[in-house]
C-alpha cells in the first residue's frame, strides 16, 4: 500500500526486514514450534537427487515440490538486502523476524497445515 500511495512510477522497492542466514531461520521456527533445530548439514551432493526426485514427482502429481535444485542453488549463498529506499522514501518498516515467524507459524497452525 506504501508503494501505491507513495511511490513511483517504474521505481522498484524491496520490502524486507531482517538479515537471517537459512540455519537462523530455520533455528527460529523450530524455536516457534517447540522442536530441536536441524543439527546434520547434508553436503549438497547428497540433497541434489531428492531435488531431482521431487521435482519429477511434483510434474507427475501436480503438487509443489518440498524441494528443488533452484532452492538448493539459493540456499547456498547468503542473500541479504536492504530495505533503505523503502524505509527512506515510503516510510515502510518491518517487524522482527522473530515476530514474522510466529506470526507465519501461527497462521500455519490456524489453516490446519501443523499438527
Amino acid at each position: 500500500m506504501l508503494a501505491l500511495e507513495r511511490g513511483q512510477v517504474g521505481e522498484r522497492y524491496i520490502l524486507g526486514g531482517d538479515d537471517l542466514t537459512l540455519s537462523t531461520l530455520l533455528a527460529e521456527i523450530a524455536a516457534r514450534m517447540g522442536r530441536p533445530p536441524p543439527r546434520i548439514r547434508l553436503p549438497l551432493a547428497a540433497v541434489v537427487p531428492v531435488a531431482l526426485a521431487a521435482e519429477g514427482w511434483g510434474r507427475v502429481s501436480g503438487r509443489e515440490p518440498f524441494v528443488t535444485l533452484d532452492g538448493l542453488r539459493m540456499a547456498r549463498r547468503p542473500m541479504f538486502f536492504t530495505s533503505a529506499k523503502a524505509e527512506r522514501l515510503l516510510g515502510y518498516t518491518h517487524r522482527s523476524a522473530a515476530q514474522a515467524v510466529a506470526a507465519a507459524v501461527e497462521w500455519f497452525h490456524q489453516e490446519g497445515m501443523l499438527g
